[in-house]
């Protein structure tokens, strides 16, 4: 009887251990569904991020996942966080990043391309032009790094891997100084304005050659070629137009600040993507025109044999119909019992064309 009682006094607590384990585990699921809180504590975590830097005194020190908690939580001005938007565990810190205004965070997880830039009297967010580039560096084409930027953070994200923002990372991890995050996000325009000034450079002698082969009237056009730089052309001139764009509407705007962390930096930047935008459109002006020239002389050259082809086509189309007439098996062909048959029908085949060379002589044909 007492080993009775006791065995179903396990039982009861068993079976009560197993409720309670249920009920947790319940309860950790429905909080892991539900959406991320916006953080409201200093910020000591950064799940995928993909690197980073804390500043002090304007000197960067590198971050990456596995440390950042470490790094994050030493005396520091401010942090820059650059997160790959193809991880999930960055979306999910970007849903909860309370220093960042809604806006700002659905910008930056949204898949918008066009370049844009919003300010508040304390921060700043938007959309900033920048290069794509495979795995080994070479260059892809257009590409879009989102920004949000405070006293204290700035946060870059992008869903490819990008050229000038790594390079800008590069320059920090070499000692770059960078006060501000303000400094950060103007340090990354120029930089965009300088790669892009590289290439127009490049881009200039390619013109400069091209040039010199059409108007030496040579033979060894490279239509692809032209083709290739037009369109390059062509897109550092979307990019500048749309920079410059943001950058007007953002200083003189309906209802915007005075004042602002990147508000001072502003107008430099926008003289700036003002000089390379007529700098571009100039170089894709003078592309086109160049395209439109060798365009003109290919469509001469055909003219020319089409031509060519013609004037034969005429002046044999007549031997070819007295050939076929003299080739018929009939009774009463012209000299078919002459003896110099043959010859009178080469004669009377020279003088038809001779006919037919006067006529379009004539009428100026030739």
């Amino acid at each position: 009887m007492c080993w009775t009682g006791v065995y179903h006094a396990d039982l009861v607590s068993s079976n009560f251990l197993k409720l309670v384990d249920r009920i947790g585990s319940y309860a950790n699921r429905a909080s892991y569904n539900q959406a991320p809180a916006p953080m409201s504590a200093p910020l000591r975590t950064t799940p995928g991020l993909f690197w980073g830097f804390i500043f002090r005194s304007g000197l960067g020190v590198r971050l990456v996942n596995e440390s950042a908690e470490e790094g994050l939580a030493l005396p520091h001005d401010w942090a820059w966080l650059h997160f790959a938007l193809s991880d999930h565990r960055a979306r999910r810190f970007l849903e909860g990043f309370a220093p960042a205004p809604e806006a700002a965070r659905g910008l930056l997880l949204g898949a918008e391309t066009r370049v844009q830039l919003h300010l508040s009297p304390v921060c700043a967010y938007g959309i900033l032009p920048d290069i794509e580039k495979d795995f080994e560096g070479a260059t892809m084409g257009a590409g879009r790094l989102g920004f949000f930027l405070d006293a204290r953070h700035l946060v870059t994200v992008r869903r490819h891997p990008l050229r000038v923002v790594d390079e800008v990372r590069e320059a920090v991890a070499g000692g770059l100084v960078l006060p501000t995050p303000a400094d950060a996000f103007v340090r990354i325009v120029e930089h965009f304005v300088e790669v892009v000034e590289d290439r127009l450079i490049v881009l200039t002698a390619q013109l400069d050659h091209i040039e010199d082969v059409v108007l030496s009237d040579r033979d060894d056009i490279d239509a692809k070629g032209l083709g290739r730089v037009r369109r390059e052309l062509s897109r550092y001139h979307r990019e500048f137009l749309g920079l410059r764009g943001a950058l007007t509407r953002a200083m003189n705007g309906r209802g915007a600040p005075a004042a602002g962390p990147v508000a001072p930096h502003l107008p430099g930047l926008a003289q700036a993507a003002e000089d390379f935008d007529r700098d571009a459109a100039a170089l894709a002006d003078r592309a086109r025109l160049l395209y439109e020239e060798v365009d003109t002389r290919i469509a001469a050259t055909t003219n020319r044999s089409l031509s060519a082809l013609t004037i034969l086509s005429t002046l044999l189309l007549p031997p070819t119909f007295i050939a076929g007439a003299f080739g018929m098996n009939l009774v009463d062909i012209p000299w078919a019992t002459n003896p110099n048959g043959f010859w009178w029908a080469i004669g009377l085949c020279v003088v038809v064309v001779a006919v037919c060379y006067a006529v379009l002589r004539r009428y100026r044909i030739l």
